[in-house]
């Protein structure tokens, strides 16, 4: 085994030994695992387990071929390490023109599980903010809908043609939180599932 191979070998298994550990205990504990106010990537699952999963070793993050997503940070707790992303910034762009999402080929140890679907990725929920929502405060606005990968379903309009979110088909991509053209922050974000 050459010397590069033999420490990427190390990292793996110590990212393995660490990751799942963290996880594994923080578990056990019923220490709180979400990173709030953080969307996993697609496949994630509940995050007990998809920390218990994760060796943080940042290749779904090398593999998404829109650099979505980042690692937490240390302040993340148990979480720190794992892959996130700011919708705001850059959502998830749900790898179109591509066979399967590329962060979860690139997971090596199945905590990003696959999709039989991209119906399934429950990446979280998008919340809709009727206070500052255009759409609310008289201006006709379809941003959102049109940026959703499933008008008509995630998104529908009320009977005043205003977006509702759908929260049981909403898979959490965050494009509508990155297309909402209110000044700063979104009208539209995405919320984490609930740690289970």
């Amino acid at each position: 085994m050459a010397g590069s191979d033999r420490r990427q070998f190390l990292l793996l298994a110590l990212g393995v030994a660490v990751g799942g550990g963290a996880g594994v205990l923080a578990r056990r504990a019923g220490i709180e695992t979400s990173a709030p106010g953080r969307p996993r990537p697609p496949g994630a699952g509940a995050q007990g387990d998809f920390l218990a999963a994760c060796i943080r070793c940042g290749q779904c993050v090398e593999a998404c071929p829109w650099s979505t997503l980042h690692l937490t940070g240390l302040g993340d707790g148990v979480g720190a390490g794992t892959p996130t992303f700011d919708a705001r910034r850059v959502p998830c762009w749900l790898c179109e023109g591509y066979d399967a999402p590329l962060c979860i080929e690139a997971c090596p140890t199945h905590a990003l599980r696959p999709l039989a679907d991209l119906r399934e990725a429950r990446m979280g929920t998008a919340v809709l903010d009727e206070a500052t929502c255009l759409a609310f405060l008289g201006t006709v606005c379809r941003a959102c809908w049109h940026a959703c990968p499933y008008p008509n379903e995630a998104i529908v309009f009320d009977e005043m043609l205003r977006p509702v979110v759908v929260p049981e088909v909403c898979i959490g991509c965050g494009l509508c939180e990155h297309a909402c053209p209110t000044e700063g922050a979104s009208a539209i974000v995405i919320r984490p599932h609930e740690a289970s």
